[in-house]
């Protein structure tokens, strides 16, 4: 897959799973999602992408939210 369809794939899946972020996680944590589905958190964006890496995904193919922070589509954070 490519990364615009990584992409592609994170944000159609982004709208679904900001409710479930932001009723699930701590204020200013980051959630990385990847596939379509929430893989990883952390509240330090460097352990994050570790936490990424370490499950063998390429953090450029994630979105990451920002828990209580409000993105346009071109403000979402990709690693």
């Amino acid at each position: 897959m490519t990364r615009e369809e990584h992409n592609a794939v994170n944000q159609a899946a982004f709208p679904a799973l900001k409710a479930v972020i932001e009723a699930n996680y701590p204020p200013r944590q980051f959630v990385a999602i990847a596939g379509g589905k929430i893989v990883a958190d952390d509240a330090d964006i460097e352990k994050l992408d570790g936490k990424i890496r370490a499950l063998g995904i390429d953090p450029m193919n994630t979105l990451v939210d920002r828990v209580g922070e409000e993105w346009s589509e071109d403000e979402l954070v990709i690693l």
